[in-house]
């Protein structure tokens, strides 16, 4: 007789369990989830599969017959007589020793789906709902967005914010818009609206839903006419854009209200037309730098409120506005002065000569606190970011090209890396090139002394950056990466890699909007056919 060998038998049922435990969660969620579960998932999925093994070995013990000849149970030797005892060269087994087999493989289920029970009870207690459970550690609250692409569109995930808004951990092309012109159509400007971005290209302005890519409202650009202006910002949900023909003057100024795009009012404009970039609304004031002249109206009627006309010799380099103050920088002969002017009546409230002595370029950053960026064609000459106070007295100079690199201003100032530095809390950031023909940083420098507060390095193309809710700020690099900054001390708060299989097809020169949910990125250059613009989420 051989005996009977339990525990091995138990140790196969076991095994068997196990084997067929993990072949069910290598391609149930390697190949269909596409996502290989880890820690305590996995432990789970492996004991619960294990013990389903075990007690189907179980269940199995128990059915067998009592009595089995020759390894084959429940079948009695065809030459067998009654009464006869065990032959000497089959192996007979016996009810007891077949019951106690029964009986070990049902303990060693009980066993498995008790480690089962306890590690999925483990489980729950350190996970805390995986990505929600992480998402209510940090205090921000979990979503899950869901997006109709227009023209593309890729799976989103579960999310995490940057400042209660949430974010995806691995950003995917939630929706893209198609580009409608040739190659090397330029973006005339943009507005963020919360929910909603308002894109200015040369067929028009289009605003898009943040969250699907549909034109909420649109303003086509007439028929032969491109866009070819727009305001920086809006006043009490108004903004200007004006459009012309090709090779005439930028002469026909249109205020649009935001919130359905209706056409508030329209202007055309004598001479030579307006000023490069020179429009803004502040408050109610609409205020533009015209030929000859700067005239301000009433953002919502189109009533002149003022005029001051360019003394002789003079003409505006750069405006902005906000409900109080106007920003006005004018060059005379070779040399240039800051003006501020009362937004509502147009009186002058200071004036401060630039440290200029030839042709410049120049821009206004901020006009609250004063930041104007200045770019002389002397190379001896000013090529700086100067701040003022609210009387106009000089307080801080930082300089285009500096031990931190080459800094990015905006329009034609610098290096013609176009971008709109972030004013805020004391501090002016901005991108910086150093050893590098692209920006491979982001600075900051404390607007009371001109020093750097911080600097933040990346090993990527760093292409855009914004503002973003919470005091933060923002920035994309060409792999379509958006990291997070704390904007007072430059730690990152939040890095959000890109989905392999959903890398954003971003221009030489994008912009990045934070929406609710994601970010948008408006290819304001387009160079290869790339969309002219997309969401990340």
């Amino acid at each position: 007789m051989t005996p009977e060998h339990r525990g091995p038998t138990t140790a196969v049922a076991t095994l068997s369990g196990a084997a067929f435990g993990a072949a069910a969660v290598l391609l149930g969620a390697g190949v269909v989830a596409a996502d290989w579960p880890t820690g305590w998932a996995a432990v789970v999925c492996a004991l619960v599969l294990t013990a389903v093994g075990v007690t189907v070995r179980a269940a199995g013990s128990r059915t067998e017959p009592a009595a089995a000849s020759s390894g084959t149970p429940g079948a009695e030797p065809e030459d067998a007589v009654p009464g006869d005892g065990p032959s000497l060269d089959k192996t007979t087994t016996t009810a007891p020793v077949a019951a106690s087999r029964g009986r070990s493989s049902l303990v060693a289920a009980a066993v498995v789906w008790a480690l089962a029970v306890l590690a999925g009870g483990i489980w729950a207690a350190t996970s805390g709902g995986d990505e929600g459970g992480e998402e209510a550690s940090k205090g921000g609250a979990p979503a899950v967005s869901t997006s109709v692409a227009p023209s593309t569109s890729a799976s989103t995930s579960a999310s995490t914010s940057t400042s209660d808004s949430a974010l995806d951990r691995t950003p995917a092309v939630a929706w893209t818009v198609p580009a409608t012109g040739p190659r090397g159509d330029t973006g005339i400007g943009f507005w963020g609206l919360g929910s909603t971005v308002a894109q200015g290209r040369v067929d028009g302005l289009f605003a898009y839903d943040g969250a699907h890519g549909t034109v909420r409202w649109s303003v086509p650009a007439p028929t032969r006419e491109a866009l070819c202006a727009m305001s920086p910002d809006i006043g009490e949900g108004v903004g200007l854009v004006a459009h012309g023909r090709h090779e005439k003057p930028c002469s026909t100024l249109l205020a649009v209200r935001t919130s359905d795009g209706k056409v508030m009012w329209q202007r055309k404009l004598g001479g030579k037309g307006l000023v490069k970039d020179a429009l803004a609304v502040g408050g109610t004031t609409a205020v533009t730098a015209e030929d000859g002249a700067v005239r301000a109206r009433s953002a919502e009627s189109g009533e002149q409120r003022w005029q001051r006309a360019h003394p002789r010799g003079c003409k505006a380099l750069a405006l902005d506005a906000d409900a109080t103050r106007t920003l006005l920088v004018e060059q005379c002969g070779k040399g240039a002065r800051l003006l501020a002017l009362d937004t509502r009546t147009g009186a002058q409230r200071w004036s401060r000569d630039l440290p200029v002595e030839s042709a410049a370029t120049a821009a206004v950053v901020s006009v609250s606190p004063v930041v104007v960026a200045v770019d002389e064609a002397d190379a001896r000459g000013t090529q700086a970011f100067l701040g003022f106070d609210d009387k106009g007295v000089p307080t801080v100079t930082v300089p285009l090209s500096g031990p931190e690199g080459i800094l990015s201003a905006p329009g034609d100032v610098g290096d013609g890396r176009t971008v709109r530095p972030v004013v805020r809390d004391g501090l002016l950031v901005t991108f910086a090139e150093s050893a590098a023909t692209t920006p491979n940083r982001l600075v900051a420098y404390a607007l009371k002394d001109g020093r750097p507060a911080w600097v933040h390095k990346d090993d990527g193309q760093l292409m855009a950056f914004a503002a973003a809710p919470g005091g933060r700020v923002a920035y994309l690099d060409y792999s379509s990466k958006v990291t997070v900054l704390d904007g007072t001390t430059g730690t990152v708060h939040m890095v959000l890699e890109p989905d392999p299989a959903g890398r954003a097809d971003i221009s030489i020169e994008p912009e990045l909007v934070a929406v609710p949910g994601g970010h948008v990125v408006l290819n304001q250059i387009l160079v290869a056919g790339e969309p002219a613009a997309l969401a990340l989420r």
